[in-house]
């Protein structure tokens, strides 16, 4: 949208156009990153529960007991936390290398690798951060 004017245009008729266009992205990584670990869990956990049955290993009523009571909720809580953590860094920095790019479709994909690479160095350092801080 930078380099057609679209944003110009957003600007020329008095809307925000970060609010417009960065605000909507980072609400939506917010609530669809930690709904995606729930869901991953749930399918990860099923699964575990399906193939340790269908492979005789362990009985349905011993996998659901050994998954109680070896549950801690500081970990389901503490992957929701490093969930929407990442869910920010990763929608916030891909916004901002999207926002500022200058030049033509070269620079487009320059600036979608450089909000690659800076997500996952920040997320790695936050990841080392909040592991720290909680464990």
């Amino acid at each position: 949208m930078k380099i057609s004017e679209q944003i110009d245009a957003l600007e020329v008729m008095g809307i925000n156009s970060a609010n417009y266009l960065i605000l909507p992205k980072i609400v939506a990584g917010l609530i669809v990153f930690p709904l995606l670990v729930i869901v991953s869990s749930f399918l990860c956990i099923g699964g575990g529960m399906f193939i340790g049955n269908f492979l005789g290993i362990v009985s349905y009523a011993d996998f659901i007991d050994g998954a109680q009571s070896s549950f801690e909720t500081f970990t389901l809580t503490f992957a929701l936390m490093k969930s929407i953590t990442f869910a920010f860094i990763i929608t916030s920095v891909s916004s901002y290398q999207g926002f500022f790019v200058k030049g033509g479709s070269l620079e487009v994909g320059r600036a979608s690798t450089r909000a690659v690479v800076h997500s996952s160095i920040f997320i790695l350092l936050f990841d080392y951060i909040l592991a720290q801080l909680f464990l």
